[in-house]
């Protein structure tokens, strides 16, 4: 029987981080790709000798945990990428062009930074930052100056920031102590709503999300909420896994996500996707090393992710991948 593990909370990947937990792979060779995963193209985005990408990942309890929040975003014109890069101890938002050589340029300065969205325009970045023990969110301009303008209070903890389709809103998991619950901020109005209780929250439309939540067996789920009718809907459960980082391909179809397995006795975080209705799970990454953070480019026939493949000592890059299903 597979042994249980769970993806742990947001704030409790940042306490595993700081405890010092390690990965629990020890596994690690240069190949770019295992034979389960013939006929798909890999291509390294970023270069482990000249920049240090570093996700949380380590134990609790004896289980597995990841980070769970979303760790690069891009433009819809398919231009530019952000994400997270470490510099000095310090993480903070980078943007690299997707078309032609070019450095990334650092596009915060402050550090502590735990994630990164786009707004729909491409003009505007939105992050949440570690500050004495909270997490409030912020915005800044994506392509000039260093000047952040802070959007919720000084003594919360928000996590996952997401805009809305349509940019009027920004979706975002609250942690208040107790639990995580989903949470907006208008854009316009600059006011606040509350919607229900899980994290991970991600734009369908202008009605829904998907958002994770732990069930009883403290394993995390995919659910489907739709906050204007009032309804939601289970989509992805499985006993003994945990599904995180959901997201919706640009044609609606798909949703993308990360998943425990276990290969050979060894735990492992590998990238699936399933139908919008949760049929049809397939994984896609079976390397030995970790692939997590999954992230559907602009057009949706190339997923972006996190890796230690290709790197002997297990280092951490941005890798693409087609998709071709």
């Amino acid at each position: 029987m597979k042994r249980r593990i769970m993806q742990v909370s947001v704030l409790l990947a940042v306490t595993l981080c700081v405890a010092g937990c390690k990965s629990t792979k020890n596994l690690f060779d240069s190949r770019v790709y295992v034979p389960e995963e013939g006929g798909i193209n890999f291509i390294k985005v970023t270069d482990e000798t000249k920049e240090q990408i570093t996700p949380n990942i380590g134990k609790e309890m004896g289980r597995l945990t990841w980070w769970a929040n979303p760790f690069m975003a891009f433009t819809k014109d398919r231009r530019s990428m952000a994400y997270l890069r470490n510099s000095n101890d310090k993480s903070n938002i980078f943007v690299r062009q997707l078309t032609g050589e070019s450095s990334a340029q650092q596009r915060t300065f402050t550090g502590g930074v735990n994630d990164v969205a786009y707004s729909p325009d491409g003009k505007t970045l939105c992050f949440t930052r570690s500050n004495n023990g909270y997490n409030a969110i912020f915005t800044t301009s994506a392509t000039e100056g260093s000047v952040i303008q802070q959007i919720s209070s000084p003594n919360v903890r928000d996590y996952g920031p997401h805009y809305s389709t349509d940019g009027k809103l920004i979706f975002f998991a609250r942690n208040d102590g107790e639990g995580y619950t989903i949470w907006s901020h208008d854009t316009e109005k600059g006011t606040i709503s509350n919607y229900c209780y899980g994290l991970s929250p991600y734009p369908i439309n202008n009605e829904e999300f998907l958002c994770v939540r732990r069930n009883s067996q403290n394993h995390y789920e995919i659910w489907r909420v739709n906050y204007v009718k009032g309804k939601e809907s289970i989509i992805m459960s499985q006993e003994g896994r945990s599904f995180t980082t959901p997201s919706v391909s640009p044609d609606g179809q798909w949703i993308l996500c990360a998943s425990n397995t276990n290969n050979a006795g060894t735990e492992n975080i590998d990238i699936y996707v399933m139908r919008i209705d949760g049929s049809r799970l397939t994984q896609l990454t079976y390397h030995p090393g970790h692939d997590l953070s999954p992230v559907w480019s602009p057009d949706g026939k190339s997923i972006y992710f996190l890796s230690q493949r290709g790197t002997e000592k297990g280092e951490y890059n941005i890798w693409k991948m087609d998709f071709k299903l």
